[in-house]
């Protein structure tokens, strides 16, 4: 009888294993096409704080083929960050019903990253501290990871950016052959 038990514990839990394994793979994936072009973006926004007006001292990353699907994150300084995940809040103007949400899966996984979940009055939204010197490298994968868990994003996909102080990703980003 234990072993039926264990034989069918086994049998529910292997896709969910399965699913976290193609999960992580996809995620691994997704970092390694598009790690150095954010990190290389923020590297210059952050490195032009001290001249630039803040109001560009941003960089938003979205889905090309679903514009409303994006991560964006902006310095309030050089010590402290404000990323926000698209909640579908701001698709209409204010006075129209809200014609898009992001499913209760997608939600709770913003949630497990540290994003607020009340998108009641705008985006997903975290506050957080930026040390100095800064760990550019672990924005760039947070805010991958937020694309990849709310959105689906995958390596294969093609993301645009807008980051004013960095429209393009330097040569160090070009792969070589």
């Amino acid at each position: 009888m234990i072993a039926r038990a264990l034989f069918v514990a086994a049998i529910l839990i292997s896709p969910l294993t399965a699913n976290a394994d193609e999960n992580s793979a996809s995620l691994r994936a997704l970092l390694a096409q598009y790690h150095c072009a954010v990190l290389d973006r923020l590297e210059h926004v952050y490195r032009a704080a001290d001249s630039a007006d803040p109001q560009n001292w941003f960089l938003i990353i979205e889905l090309a083929a679903i514009p409303g699907d994006y991560v964006q994150c902006v310095f309030d300084s050089k010590t402290r960050m404000l990323c926000e995940a698209a909640s579908g809040f701001y698709d209409q103007v204010a006075t129209e019903p809200r014609m898009r949400r992001l499913p209760a899966d997608a939600v709770a996984a913003l949630g497990r990253l540290g994003f607020s979940t009340d998108d009641t009055a705008g985006n997903f939204r975290i506050w957080f501290d930026v040390g100095d010197p800064p760990d550019l490298g672990a924005i760039a994968d947070f805010m991958l990871k937020a694309l990849h868990a709310a959105f689906g994003a995958r390596a294969d996909d093609t993301l645009r950016f807008n980051a004013p102080l960095a429209p393009h990703a330097t040569q160090k980003c070009v792969p070589v052959s």
